[in-house]
C-alpha cells in the first residue's frame, strides 16, 4: 500500500467521495475559504465568550487551514485568558498559539470573507452572530440575531456556539444546506428537546463538575470531550484526575480533527499527547495504553464515570461489563451524506448493549465492501492519493471527518454529565443531525437524582454568573 494513502484529509474526503474532487483540489478550496473571527469589547469580560471565540479559532484553522483571520482591540487582545488562568496567558496570545500570527488583523481593516462577530462589537454585513444565555448556544445572521442576555450559567454554551458558528460557515462553503449562514440555529444542552425561547431551556447555573473520570477512546471525540472537560470552570483543577485510555499513535490525517493535536503530535502516542496538555492545564492523568475490549474492568479504586468515544460497536457492547456506574457515549456518521449527525446514549440503559450497537449482517457488510471497491475502483479523485489498488481501497474506507461535528458532540456529552449533579433532565438516546440541526429525536427524559450520582466522584465549580442561586446540593 502506498504511504500517501494514509495521509488523506479526512474533511478533503468529503469532497472526493461525494464530487470526485482531487484531494489537493479540496484543499486548495478550503485554503481560500476566508473566515474573520471579530471581538467585541466584552470579550474581555466573558469566560464563555472568551471560550466560543477559542473554539472557533481552533475548529475553523482545522476546517479552512490558513484562511482564518482574527480582529480584536489590542484592549482585548491583552486581557487575561479567564479560560486556564493557571496558564497567565493573554487571550491573544491563547488565540496565537492555536491560529498562528498571520492570523492577527488590524480591527480598522475591511474584512473579506465570511465573518463570526462575538460579543458587541461591530458586525459587517453578511456576518453571523455566536451568542449564548445560561445553557443556550444560538447562531444566525447578525443583523436578525442580537446578543442573548449572555447569562454564564454554564461554560458548555460557549463551546457549543464555537463551534455551530462554523458548523454554518462549512455548510454553506460545502453547498451542504442552501440555508446554511442564512438561518437561526439554537440549542439548549440544558433540554436539546425544548424551544430554545422557553425559560426551561436556559438550565442552572453549574455548581459541580466530574472530577476523577476515564476517557476511552482519544481520536477525534476525545480530543473534542477533553477539549469541552478541560475548559469547564474548575476551582481547582488539581483535584481532578483523568484516565485516558487509547493505544495509537497520532497520524498526520488526526491533526485536522484532534482539537489537541499538532505537528508534533504526529508518530506519538494519543495518550502521552493528551496528558500533556491535560497536566499544562493543571489536571491530573492516568495512562492505559491497551485495547478496551470485553477483558477490561474498572477496579474499585478506579473512577466510575466514563465517556466513550469509540469509532466501532464492538468495544461499546463491552462498555456494560466494564464495571462502571454511569458510561456517556457517543458516535458520529462517516459517509459524505452523514458525517455530520451525532448519536448519544448512556448506560444505564434500557435497551440491551446489543441493540443498541449491533453488528452488520453479512449482507450489509458485503454491500458496503462492494461499494468501497467500486468507488477506489472507479472515483478519479483517489488516483492521486494511492498509487495502486490495495492503497485506494484503504483510503475509501476511512471516515469523513470534521472537527465541529465531533466538537458539538462534545458538548452533549459533558452536559449530560453536568445535568447528573444538578438534577437535570435525563436522556439515554438522542439523536441529531447538524445540517438539520431543528429536527432532533430523543428518547422519553426523566430528572436525574441524588441515587444517580452515587459513586461518581464531583468537586466545586467556579461561579461565573454573578447572580447564580438556587444551586442543587450534591451527596
Amino acid at each position: 500500500m502506498n504511504s500517501q494513502s494514509a495521509e488523506l484529509s479526512r474533511i478533503s474526503k468529503l469532497f472526493v467521495d461525494r464530487d470526485q474532487t482531487a484531494s489537493a483540489e479540496a484543499l486548495n478550496r478550503r485554503r481560500r475559504f476566508a473566515v474573520n473571527l471579530l471581538c467585541g469589547p466584552d470579550v474581555r469580560h466573558s469566560y464563555t465568550l472568551q471560550l466560543a471565540l477559542l473554539t472557533a479559532a481552533n475548529v475553523a484553522q482545522r476546517c479552512f487551514p490558513g484562511a482564518v483571520a482574527v480582529s480584536l482591540e489590542p484592549d482585548v487582545a491583552n486581557a487575561p485568558l479567564l479560560v486556564w488562568p493557571s496558564l497567565n496567558q493573554s487571550l491573544g496570545s491563547a488565540l496565537l498559539s492555536l491560529v498562528g500570527q498571520e492570523a492577527f488583523t488590524s480591527s480598522g481593516r475591511r474584512l473579506l470573507g465570511h465573518a463570526v462577530v462575538f460579543g458587541d462589537g461591530t458586525a459587517p454585513p453578511g456576518s453571523l452572530r455566536a451568542t449564548f444565555d445560561g445553557w443556550i448556544a444560538k447562531v444566525g445572521p447578525a443583523h436578525a440575531t442580537p446578543p442573548l442576555p449572555q447569562r454564564e450559567y454554564c461554560s458548555l454554551a460557549g463551546v457549543l456556539a464555537g463551534s455551530l458558528a462554523i458548523a454554518e460557515l462549512f455548510f454553506a462553503f460545502a453547498d451542504i444546506n442552501i440555508a446554511a449562514a442564512r438561518r437561526t440555529v439554537a440549542l439548549s444542552l440544558w433540554r436539546p428537546d425544548a424551544d430554545v425561547n422557553t425559560q426551561e431551556a436556559i438550565g442552572v447555573p453549574v455548581q459541580f463538575l466530574p472530577r476523577d473520570l476515564w476517557m476511552l477512546g482519544l481520536g477525534h471525540l476525545g480530543n473534542a470531550y477533553l477539549w469541552s472537560l478541560a475548559t469547564l470552570p474548575f476551582q481547582n483543577p488539581g483535584e481532578a484526575e483523568i484516565y485516558l485510555n487509547d493505544f495509537d499513535k497520532v497520524e498526520g490525517p488526526n491533526l485536522e480533527t484532534g482539537l489537541l493535536f499538532t505537528r508534533g503530535s504526529v508518530r506519538r502516542y494519543k495518550t502521552r499527547i493528551c496528558a500533556a496538555w491535560l497536566e499544562t492545564r493543571g489536571f491530573q492523568t492516568r495512562m492505559i495504553e491497551r485495547p478496551f475490549d470485553e477483558h477490561f474492568r474498572c477496579r474499585a479504586t478506579e473512577p466510575k464515570l466514563a465517556l466513550c468515544g469509540f469509532d466501532s460497536n464492538p468495544p461499546r457492547r463491552d462498555l456494560a461489563t466494564a464495571g462502571f456506574t454511569r458510561v456517556i457515549e457517543s458516535g458520529l456518521g462517516g459517509t459524505a451524506g452523514n458525517f455530520d449527525t451525532i448519536a448519544l446514549h448512556t448506560l444505564p440503559n434500557s435497551r440491551q448493549p446489543e441493540e443498541l450497537w449491533p453488528d452488520l449482517s453479512s449482507d450489509e457488510e458485503a454491500r458496503i465492501l462492494a461499494e468501497q471497491e467500486r468507488v477506489a475502483r472507479e472515483n478519479p479523485g483517489y488516483r492521486a492519493v494511492a498509487d495502486n489498488e490495495c492503497g485506494r481501497y484503504e483510503v475509501a474506507g476511512k471516515s469523513v471527518a470534521v472537527p465541529f461535528v465531533g466538537a458539538v458532540a462534545s458538548t452533549l456529552v459533558l452536559a449530560e454529565a453536568l445535568r447528573v449533579f444538578h438534577q437535570g433532565p435525563a436522556y439515554q438516546d438522542l439523536k441529531l443531525s447538524l445540517s438539520g440541526i431543528n429536527t432532533r429525536f430523543i428518547q422519553p427524559i426523566r430528572s436525574y437524582n441524588s441515587r444517580d450520582f452515587v459513586g461518581v466522584s464531583y468537586c466545586d465549580a467556579r461561579c461565573l454568573h454573578a447572580a447564580a442561586g438556587n444551586h442543587v446540593s450534591g451527596e
